[in-house]
């Protein structure tokens, strides 16, 4: 009889909670229009730059939508200082970004400072970018998924946790704070370099000390790929060729990266603090949110024994 009450309670308690509910449509107000612009000049390369819309947080997304956001037509100068470049329609794609201007004239080069001009009919924008001067990893090594777990101790590793590379590097900070980094990767004939969730690094913490690393296979990689797992994401793998990019920034570059891997992160949770996304845009008339910024490359590569 007791459980039975019981039962009653919690039923009448479902109907009460079921009979409070109401559907609630949301009229969500149209955004304002901004100008979006992806820019970067790197040493021995044109600046390349991406225009495109902002579009509503609920529109849906296919490639359809997307190509129809970019903006082409507009006048997009970079100038160092000397001479002057107006960047030509393009079709480039790199970072997981389709650049719709490319340079001809202006190639990067370390310690020079950048301006960018966008002219639309509806908006004039500049930004301001320079290339620091590379600092390179000391050195990169991997170790095996297996040899990880072994260390850990609580699980027996499998064959193919033997095929798995983790790459680490080791990076010597100089002693002057304010250094900024972004890492990528690519690897054997993959043609894009790639980035990590978090491939963004200052010297807040760690100014003028030699700290370890983990590297983590770029993201872009796996988007469509679907033979990959979750428990495979971020590592290498034995024979590969893996080529890296240390790329220094500076402070509005990485700030804007920053901010956004931030937002990113914490996409979705009602519980998060809003981030907002730094940019180096300005705006002349109208509005424009972005980056424009300038990469201080090193390259290097470590073939991983099969």
């Amino acid at each position: 009889m007791k459980k039975q009450f019981i039962f009653l309670l919690i039923g009448l308690s479902a109907l009460f909670f079921q009979a409070c509910e109401r559907d609630i449509t949301l009229d969500l107000p149209d955004p304002k229009n901004y100008l979006v612009v992806h820019g970067q000049i790197e040493p021995d390369s044109f600046a390349i730059v991406s225009l495109s819309r902002n579009s509503p947080y609920f529109q849906s997304v296919d490639l359809a939508t997307v190509a129809g956001l970019l903006v082409n037509g507009a006048l997009v100068i970079v100038s160092d200082g000397v001479q002057l470049d107006t960047l030509r329609p393009a079709f480039y794609f790199q970072h997981f970004t389709l650049f719709n201007y490319q340079g001809t004239k202006i190639k990067g080069e370390f310690g020079r400072t950048y301006t960018l001009r966008i002219v639309t009919p509806d908006e004039e924008l500049t930004a301001t970018t320079t290339i620091p001067q590379a600092v390179a990893f000391d050195s990169l090594w991997v170790r095996s998924k297996a040899d990880i777990i072994r260390e850990a101790g609580n699980v027996q590793p499998t064959p193919r946790d033997e095929e798995l590379m983790q790459l680490y590097f080791r990076y010597m900070d100089p002693p002057l704070p304010g250094n900024y980094v972004r890492a990528f990767s690519r690897r054997n004939q993959e043609t894009l370099w790639s980035s990590d969730f978090s491939s963004i690094y200052s010297d807040d913490l760690i100014n003028g000390q030699t700290v370890d690393f983990i590297l983590q296979r770029g993201k872009e990689a796996y988007l469509f790929n679907d033979s990959l797992t979750f428990e495979e994401y971020g590592y290498f793998e034995k024979g590969d060729t893996i080529y890296t990019k240390w790329c220094a920034l500076d402070k509005p570059h990485y700030t804007f990266w920053n901010t956004l891997q931030s937002a990113i992160g914490g996409s979705g949770n009602p519980f998060s603090t809003p981030t907002i996304v730094a940019t180096n845009i300005r705006g002349i008339r109208g509005r424009g949110l972005g980056i424009w910024g300038g990469y201080g490359t090193s390259l290097d590569t470590l073939i991983v024994a099969p």
